[in-house]
């Protein structure tokens, strides 16, 4: 019972701090910037006094008489936009909170429909060809929406005046979603799946002691860590535990994943096969060497000192046994099954590929979300109580569920509390992936430990690339096409 007053007590805050934030008067547009990253690692010996300031949203205010705002979607993914009542779980009372302080700033009965299996294409499709105005958003599986978007049956987002894109609760991923100057489908802190599919490396803080190896913080919020480092990380802590004089499930091992599910880590180390121009146009620009000397690199991780865990699930499971130094996983996975064991764990973003990469890129894969193009005559409403919600869940849903991530142990890890302050600013996804339904050419490269070999790679480019710029061209006509 103190654990859930406790937590009521801290949401309480949060809310009073996000209203007071979120409800402020639109500000002068040279007064609009994007707050910067915070990378800097917390003093450990001194406590926190004062509450960072919350981001703002800049609407100002409107009635909308009691307008419905309904999230449609398939099993659970309409209902990680809103919470019905409260329940003592964290993140379900901050998204409560988020959406009842929505209604009574805007006059709206916010809520959700889940259709259970129902597939995103047959949801917007019944939607849009039946002219029907009551869903404000659909939101689904992220390459199925891609798909969706190309049959000219969704609202270009970036024609909504109140999406202000260079805000903190809109992730990179948007603007990669879109070509040109529109955009049909969207990532953002509308939902927590732009957290709960964030990838990160999960770190077992006891066997890093066991093998006498530093965690990297310092390397990290320097901007200093690299592949090479992770590969002689996990190097260094791959033994032969059992001493049967082979590697095998009941030794240690640097690295716990599942094959073909490092495509997302692939994305993180800047290995994309397309690119925007200035004018957020893609181009098909796959640089070979630099693709090949990755995949060798993984190569030798893969082969040495990392375990494919059978049991899937990223690795997490071989990982909770205490079996490895990393996992590199979703955050889903750590609090579906890392935080129910008695780990001492951490959190390391995806490193850099050397240093000729500026930036740690942490791929989010998302569920996206859209609006339909039949409710276009209320587009002022929707676009005004998306980006409310957008704002309050950055400011409350966010904190609630890295505390949750880390099974309320955050006080105590300064080091990944500013990892996790790391991500939202550099959340990402490749173009190549993101439109991998719609470019099938795309999926033998979106993932190059899984399809091919270093020694192979140039062959395998060269079949592909030519259906990959016929495809492209296409895809870039249809969009244009769009209204």
């Amino acid at each position: 019972m103190k654990t859930r007053r406790t937590l009521s007590l801290a949401l309480a805050a949060m809310l009073l701090s996000s209203l007071l934030a979120c409800a402020a008067q639109p500000a002068a547009p040279d007064a609009v910037t994007t707050p910067a990253p915070d990378t800097t690692l917390p003093a450990v010996t001194e406590a926190v006094t004062e509450a960072p300031a919350l981001p703002q949203d800049h609407l100002g205010e409107a009635d909308f008489d009691g307008a419905k705002y309904i999230v449609v979607g398939r099993n659970a993914y309409a209902k990680a936009v809103t919470a019905s009542d409260m329940n003592g779980e964290a993140i379900n009372d901050a998204q409560y909170a988020a959406a009842r302080a929505v209604e009574e700033r805007f006059h709206v009965a916010v809520s959700y429909e889940d259709r259970g299996d129902e597939g995103e294409g047959s949801i917007v499709d019944g939607i849009v060809r039946s002219g029907d105005d009551t869903y404000a958003v659909v939101i689904g599986h992220d390459g199925n929406l891609i798909s969706v978007q190309m049959k000219g049956e969704l609202y270009n987002l970036k024609s909504m005046p109140q999406f202000d894109f260079t805000q903190p609760w809109w992730t990179k991923a948007t603007e990669t979603l879109a070509i040109g100057d529109k955009a049909y489908v969207a990532s953002s802190f509308f939902s927590y799946f732009c957290m709960y599919y964030v990838r990160v490396l999960v770190a077992n803080k006891t066997v890093a002691a066991d093998f006498n190896l530093t965690l990297p913080y310092e390397k990290v919020f320097a901007g200093d860590w690299y592949l090479d480092d992770l590969i002689e990380m996990c190097a260094a802590a791959t033994a032969d535990t059992n001493g049967d004089g082979k590697m095998n499930a009941d030794d240690n091992w640097g690295l716990a994943y599942v094959k073909g599910n490092l495509y997302t880590f692939q994305n993180s180390l800047g290995i994309d096969v397309f690119h925007k121009d200035a004018d957020n146009m893609p181009y098909l620009d796959f640089n070979l060497d630099v693709a090949q000397g990755y995949l060798q690199k993984m190569e030798t991780l893969l082969e040495n000192s990392a375990y494919n865990d059978p049991a899937g699930d990223y690795g997490a499971h071989f990982f909770s046994d205490g079996r490895a130094l990393f996992c590199y996983c979703n955050l889903r996975e750590v609090c579906n099954i890392i935080r129910d064991t008695d780990l001492s764990y951490g959190f390391i973003p995806a490193p850099k590929l050397d240093e000729n990469q500026k930036e740690y890129i942490t791929s989010a894969t998302d569920a996206y979300w859209c609006v339909p193009i039949s409710s276009a005559a209320r587009a002022d409403m929707i676009g005004t109580i998306t980006e409310a919600l957008s704002c309050q869940h950055y400011n409350l849903v966010r904190p609630a569920f890295y505390e949750t991530t880390m099974k309320g142990k955050l006080a105590d890890a300064p080091e990944d509390t500013a990892v996790l302050n790391m991500l939202p600013a550099t959340m990402s996804i490749d173009f190549g992936y993101a439109y991998y339904q719609v470019i099938t050419a795309m999926p033998t490269l979106r993932d190059l430990t899984n399809t091919t070999t270093s020694g192979k790679l140039a062959s395998t480019y060269k079949k592909l690339s030519a259906a990959l710029e016929k495809q492209l061209a296409a895809t870039v006509e249809k969009y244009e096409k769009l209204e």
